[in-house]
């Protein structure tokens, strides 16, 4: 039987920091039976995911090949691709406005690519401009289109009634992501909408104790962005280490605000304590979780959706500490973790304190938190509910 072909539409990936949670997805559907092409939007920075990159479409927002084929796409149906481009001036805000405008030649690039590859579905991560390009390629060539909505991607409220009343289904990785939609787009039509965690490919479960380093290792793994709130985990730490405890605190990331950071961590006397590490590839982190180099995971930020680093810490029999924040307690609620309130270093450092001082309460969390895990997250059942949703039973 012929397998069906989806075009998997997302900003970078397999490029670049932010995309990289995708890849088990990706290979899953390929494992289910499923041709994928993926094609990013702004394909930039390095490949990070490198098995994906022989499935992918490499091109840039506007060449010649993409300004053909939207000059062939004009001289066919002038008149839906003006439609389709007065379409774009919905958009609230001028800079949304410009997101669009700028991707709407790769737009019509890719409406022409879903005829020729004969895609059976177009499926698009994020509400901003991977979504705008596939609906407009959606109206072009006629092919049904989806998308799954994320967190800040929602509050740009890009286009966002003409998304969700033309698209087949609406995923949101969390509950609390479908209630931010209603805020953002009021009235929205609701009838295909969809909750689906991301999937993530599950680890053999620990056997034995769980980690216990000497000293312990807290690891926080984000880029240094103010919503991330590094300076709460900073100050956190300052007073466990004032009060005698043990630990190192092992920062994953790169951003804008490392530098205020590692000043911050010498101010707080935390030279002996903090470890700057850059951008770290997720497969490493993946095998330090594995080799039991990991204690806890901590994660102060103010807005997240359903952080894939600690759904992949809970898989690894780690055990996290987190804001009580947009869809975390959905991951780390009923025991499953340990939820504090955000921009609260005492009650973040009292969690620091309780996971890696009491042996039965990190036990109790690793159950609950692997349990959770396989329930909601495997990426196999993620997938196979995934194909149901695009229309692609076996075949």
């Amino acid at each position: 039987m012929e397998r069906p072909r989806l075009l998997y539409v997302a900003s970078s990936f397999p490029y670049g920091q932010n995309d990289t949670f995708f890849g088990p997805e990706v290979r899953e559907l390929v494992r289910q039976g499923v041709d994928v092409l993926a094609v990013p939007v702004r394909p930039r920075g390095e490949l990070t995911t490198p098995d994906a990159e022989s499935l992918t479409r490499r091109k840039p927002l506007v060449d010649g090949e993409i300004a053909r084929a939207a000059a062939a796409e004009l001289l066919r149906s002038p008149a839906a691709v003006l439609a389709a481009f007065l379409l774009l001036f919905r958009s609230p805000a001028p800079k949304v406005l410009l997101r669009n405008l700028v991707a709407f030649p790769k737009a019509l690039w890719l409406a022409r690519l879903a005829r020729t590859w004969r895609a059976d579905h177009i499926h698009a991560h994020w509400a901003g401009p991977p979504s705008t390009v596939a609906l407009l390629a959606s109206r072009l060539s006629g092919v049904p289109w989806s998308f799954t909505a994320h967190l800040a991607d929602i509050e740009a409220r890009n286009l966002l009634h003409e998304k969700c009343a033309s698209a087949v289904f609406v995923r949101f990785i969390a509950r609390a992501m479908e209630d931010l939609m209603r805020r953002c787009a009021p009235g929205a039509d609701e009838s295909g909408w969809v909750v689906l965690r991301l999937g993530i490919e599950l680890p053999e479960p620990r056997v034995g104790a769980a980690p216990s380093n000497n000293p312990p290792v807290v690891l926080f793994a984000a880029r240094f962005d103010p919503e991330k709130r590094h300076a709460t985990l900073l100050e956190a730490v300052a007073s466990l280490v004032g009060e005698g405890e043990r630990l190192e605190l092992w920062l994953a990331g790169s951003g804008r605000l490392r530098p205020a950071a590692e000043r911050q961590a010498r101010e707080l006397g935390l030279e002996g304590n903090v470890r700057f590490l850059g951008y770290v590839r997720n497969a490493e982190i993946l095998e330090w979780l594995a080799a039991g180099r990991i204690d806890a995971v901590a994660l102060p930020s103010d807005w997240e959706g359903v952080p894939v680093s600690l759904i992949e810490a809970l898989a690894h029999g780690v055990p996290a500490v987190a804001s009580d924040v947009g869809g975390v307690g959905e991951l780390l609620g009923d025991g499953c973790g340990l939820l504090v309130p955000a921009g609260d270093p005492v009650a973040l450092a009292g969690g620091i304190r309780r996971l890696l001082s009491s042996d039965r309460l990190r036990d109790d969390i690793v159950r609950a938190g692997r349990a959770r895990v396989e329930q909601e997250f495997a990426v196999e059942p993620v997938v196979e509910r995934l194909r149901e949703l695009l229309g692609f039973r076996e075949r």
